[in-house]
């Protein structure tokens, strides 16, 4: 998959158990969130940031609000900064890979 900026792989979970972490070597991953103008949706990570070793398997988590009094369809996209960096990212599993649907008020 390719994401807005930097270029992410996608593998199904059974090659996350063949990744050796770099334990000498730590990273951090800041999170962020935007939406569009027209998308009414309070959404937010519920983490900021995430310390970890390359290799290592990581969880990140969003949370998504709609505030209206009306269902709202939204599909997310993801952006990894600098691009150079969005080679050594591997996506398992991720809401923005398909459309997700919040009903009123549903968080």
């Amino acid at each position: 998959a390719t994401s807005y900026g930097g270029t992410i792989s996608t593998h199904s979970p059974e090659g996350v158990d063949k990744m050796k972490p770099v334990k000498d070597r730590r990273i951090k991953v800041h999170f962020t969130a935007d939406t569009a103008a027209a998308m009414l949706w309070n959404f937010k990570p519920q983490q900021r940031d995430i310390n970890l070793v390359p290799g290592e398997t990581a969880l990140a988590f969003y949370t998504a609000k709609n505030p209206s009094d009306v269902p709202v369809v939204g599909v997310s996209t993801y952006n990894v900064v600098p691009y150079e960096a969005g080679q050594y990212f591997n996506k398992i599993q991720c809401f923005c890979f398909e459309e997700q649907q919040l009903n009123p008020h549903e968080e």
